[in-house]
């Protein structure tokens, strides 16, 4: 498993995306795509909690299958409370940062412009 192999979460109560971060690039990459997809809805058809929920378990999968070994979570302070209530042990093992702004409508540049300062400062909890 690459020892740099990071999985960005970027979610509010309605819509995730997921990116891969390696440090040495300094870029988030699109992925889970086809997953992601699957999740979003409208507020309608699922209550937040639930929505929150199934973000825990992509994460879940994601970090089984795709060998990620780190993890952060970027979303409101309320949702990211709703995430730490509902995440498994094994995605609270892997949470190596928070990062509690509403950022999940941004362009994928921005997003890159916002994240990727915050993600190369040293290992210290950024929230």
């Amino acid at each position: 498993m690459n020892a740099d192999r990071t999985l960005v979460a970027v979610f509010d109560a309605a819509h995730v995306r997921f990116f891969a971060y390696k440090r040495a690039r300094g870029r988030l990459e699109p992925v889970l795509g086809d997953m992601s997809a699957g999740l979003h809805h409208d507020g309608r058809d699922i209550e937040k909690h639930d929505f929150v929920k199934a973000v825990a378990t992509a994460i879940e999968a994601a970090l089984d299958r795709d060998k990620f070994n780190k993890l952060v979570v970027v979303a409101p302070s309320r949702s990211i409370g709703e995430f730490r209530e509902l995440a498994g042990g094994k995605v609270k093992a892997a949470l190596w940062r928070e990062v509690a702004k509403d950022l999940a409508r941004l362009g994928d540049a921005e997003l890159e412009n916002h994240l990727v300062p915050i993600l190369q400062v040293p290992d210290v909890q950024v929230r």
